[in-house]
C-alpha cells in the first residue's frame, strides 16, 4: 500500500518550522529530505555525491557503489553527468542527484521540500513524470499552497495536514 502525501504550507516561516521539525526527528524516523536547503557538495562528482551516502550507510565498496550509482544515472538519462560538479547540472537534475543521495539513505519516507523551488517551471512536466514513474511507497510532498492546482493530477497523492502526518504516520 501507497503513502503519498501532498501537503500545502502557507508560507516561508510554516515551511522552515517543518523543515526543522523534520531534521530533528530525520534519523529517529528514517526520514529523507529532497530540499534546496540540502545542498550538493560542490567539489565532489555527480557519483561522489550519491556514493557517499552508499557507502557511508551500506559499507559497500567503491566498486560495487559505483555500479549502482552508474545504473541509476542511466535510468534518468545522467550517466553523462557522472563526473560533473553540481554547477554542470540544470536545476532538474540537481533535484533527481538529490534524490538519489536520499534514496541511497534507505530511508522509510521521502520527502520533497518545496520542489516547484528546486527547479523552474520548464521541468514541471518532468517533475509529474518522476512522480508517475519513480516507485515511492512513502513519500510526501511539501509545497506552497498556491501551487495547489500543479498537483490536483497527481492520483497517486492525496493531500494531508502536516501535523495529523507527523503524529499518525511517523508516530512524533
Amino acid at each position: 500500500m501507497s503513502y503519498n502525501y501532498l501537503i500545502y504550507y502557507p508560507n516561508t516561516v510554516r515551511k522552515n518550522e517543518w523543515f526543522h521539525i523534520l531534521l530533528n526527528y530525520a534519523d529517529k524516523t528514517k526520514i529523507g529530505i529532497v530540499s534546496n536547503l540540502v545542498p550538493i557538495i560542490g567539489n565532489l562528482s555527480v557519483a561522489e555525491n550519491i556514493l557517499i551516502a552508499a557507502y557511508y550507510h551500506h559499507n559497500m565498496s567503491y566498486k560495487e557503489g559505483m555500479k549502482l550509482v552508474m545504473s541509476d544515472l542511466k535510468r534518468f538519462h545522467l550517466e553523462h553527468h557522472a563526473d560533473s560538479r553540481s554547477n554542470q547540472l540544470d536545476d532538474f537534475e540537481k533535484l533527481i542527484v538529490k534524490y538519489l543521495q536520499v534514496r541511497y539513505l534507505c530511508p522509510e519516507w521521502i520527502v520533497f521540500l518545496s520542489p516547484r523551488r528546486m527547479y523552474v517551471a520548464e521541468y514541471e512536466e518532468q517533475f509529474h513524470e518522476f512522480l508517475r514513474c519513480e516507485e515511492l511507497e512513502k513519500s510526501v510532498i511539501i509545497e506552497h499552497e498556491s501551487n495547489r492546482q500543479l498537483f490536483s493530477n497527481s492520483t497517486d497523492y492525496i493531500e494531508k495536514d502536516f501535523n495529523k502526518w507527523v503524529t499518525q504516520d511517523l508516530g512524533i
